[in-house]
């Protein structure tokens, strides 16, 4: 029995402004997010010199990039070379900086405290065309004194309940069918059924709802 093939390397631009951070950063990208380097940079306009020479499929962008700020490479990079997929390292974002981010057509926000794991699931998420958030930043586009908590939702099945935690630890329709025994179809008119009961519209508000209560059930 032969092995499936395997999946060529994400091909992934670098950008982050101190030196032993953007060393950990590609051995982490390298090593657990299947993830090939092709050029590493320390400021915004080397970034959008690279992107522009390179056109890989991704950037890892700093925020806080010197000479060319990362939401201004992004817009840049957005407007020329829509095609690079653009995540962004944040230290301490704000509410402002993420839906800033987003406006501008982010592919994932992260934090310099995030899991290691997570840079897998950002990079999955662009190959799948999809926006990643950190759970540590998701908080931030959720105002939590007016939003509807999900688990006083007395609407929502266990199975609904099961489907909304595992799409917030950022799990793929195939592989929530394959944990729950279920097939991909069940899973996908559970999505729909989450959405239509929780009034949302659109894959990234059910991820944000999901990681929102995943949130949630940790603080509590």
């Amino acid at each position: 029995m032969t092995n499936p093939p395997r999946l060529s390397p994400v091909k992934i631009v670098l950008a982050e402004s101190q030196t032993l951070i953007r060393a950990a950063l590609r051995l982490l990208l390298e090593t657990q997010a299947h993830a090939e380097v092709v050029a590493e940079v320390a400021d915004g306009q080397e970034l959008l010199s690279a992107v522009g020479r390179l056109r890989p499929r991704a950037a890892m962008v700093e925020l806080d990039l010197p000479v060319v700020s990362g939401i201004d490479a992004l817009a840049q990079i957005r407007r020329h070379y829509p095609e690079v997929a653009v995540l962004l390292l944040a230290s301490r974002p704000d509410a402002g900086q993420v839906k800033a981010a987003l406006r501008q057509g982010a592919a994932g926000i992260l934090t310099r405290q995030a899991e290691p794991q997570e840079l897998g699931l950002a990079l999955r998420a662009v190959e799948k065309q999809q926006v990643y958030i950190s759970p540590a930043v998701s908080h931030l586009l959720l105002d939590r004194r007016d939003a509807t908590r999900v688990e006083d939702s007395a609407q929502l099945t266990l199975r609904q309940r099961q489907v909304l935690t595992l799409i917030g630890k950022g799990r793929s329709t195939k592989e929530i069918a394959q944990l729950l025994g279920v097939s991909v179809k069940t899973v996908e008119t559970h999505r729909a059924r989450l959405m239509q009961t929780l009034g949302l519209y659109g894959t990234n508000a059910l991820m944000r709802v999901a990681l929102r209560w995943g949130l949630d059930a940790h603080e509590h």
